[in-house]
């Protein structure tokens, strides 16, 4: 089961003193406050040292479209727009179209206050965390459909199947390497007539914006998903939640373990951060740039759009402080 029931003291939402009753709560859950964990190590650094790591931080999935990538939605979108609002997908792809600027010392300061054991930030002053609304509202992903991993079911789905790992054979043959750039996949489709280009743009989308690899290659286990989202809706949103709550892991694992390296390593972390940067922005006022008025027609990443980050000098200061001005959901 995912809850557990016990008698527990509770309040009603019209007010009034607290009941004994029985109660139901989602797992995990604590019976007293001394069972929470623990935000903070001994051995954390702080945030004037996070700048001097012996660890280099890669962003990979942190991707900026290219110009080519938004003509291509430009020449797709008058035929495939109806198609793409009935997948909810329209949204994601409008967004992969505007670029969010890193503001590192932002994502670095979330990232201590993270706690693996339940994929929260635990702040002084309270507990929050990325959800699959925010999926939703920030990278317009869809938290209905079939999953990331069905399998393909018809004949037909197979042979677009067969034509993609073809196409992927012929890119890779034109440019003598043992894997397909996701740019030498833009050239080859882009504009070719192909009757399977709307699958080859979404192969492209897929592994460049939504399951970014850090090689920036395109990934053939990614064409099943294509051939699905050119068809039917797929739940979008709990895999790349999921894949944030891996590297927020793996990144808070290594700022722990950094002060006891003697050589420089290099993290490479392939979820799309600029979700978790997009979500301080809406959430802490005082962390972020004014941003830009947009259209009802506009996806909300376009009021951050190339915004130049806040300077702020002591960012572990400016979270632990943020709890009267924090934008509860």
């Amino acid at each position: 089961a995912i809850f557990e029931e016990r008698e527990e003291l509770m309040l009603s939402p019209t007010g009034g003193n607290p009941t004994l009753r029985i109660a139901h709560f989602l797992k995990p859950s604590v019976v007293s406050i001394d069972e929470l964990p623990s935000p903070f190590l001994s051995a954390e650094p702080t945030i004037s040292e996070l700048e001097n790591l012996p660890v280099k931080v890669q962003f990979r999935g942190w991707q900026r479209p290219h110009v080519k990538w938004k003509m291509w939605v430009g020449n797709l979108h008058s035929k495939y727009q109806s198609m793409w609002k009935k997948v909810e997908i329209y949204e994601a792809i409008m967004c992969s179209k505007y670029s969010i600027f890193r503001q590192q010392d932002l994502v670095l300061g979330l990232a201590e206050k993270w706690c693996p054991k339940t994929n929260t930030f635990i702040f002084p002053w309270g507990e929050a965390t990325v959800t699959l609304e925010d999926m939703m509202a920030l990278g317009g992903y869809s938290v209905l459909g079939n999953s990331v991993l069905s399998p393909l079911l018809t004949k037909e789905m197979e042979e677009i199947h067969e034509i993609l790992l073809e196409g992927y054979t012929t890119v890779a043959k034109t440019n003598s390497i043992a894997y397909v750039g996701l740019h030498a996949w833009l050239e080859h489709f882009m504009g070719s007539g192909s009757k399977f280009e709307h699958e080859a743009f979404l192969s492209y989308w897929l592994c460049k914006f939504v399951f970014p690899m850090p090689l920036y290659r395109i990934e053939k286990k990614n064409f099943p998903i294509a051939i699905h989202l050119a068809r039917g809706r797929i739940a979008l949103a709990p895999a790349v939640l999921s894949s944030i709550y891996t590297d927020l892991c793996l990144l808070k694992a290594k700022l722990v373990a950094s002060t006891k390296l003697d050589t420089e390593e290099v993290l490479n972390l392939s979820a799309p951060f600029q979700l978790v940067q997009l979500w301080a922005w809406e959430r802490f006022p005082a962390l972020r740039p004014n941003p830009i008025s947009i259209t009802q027609c506009e996806p909300r990443p376009a009021r951050w759009s190339k915004l130049k980050k806040v300077s702020i000098e002591n960012m572990r200061l400016a979270i632990d402080s943020a709890g009267e001005s924090f934008q509860w959901r």
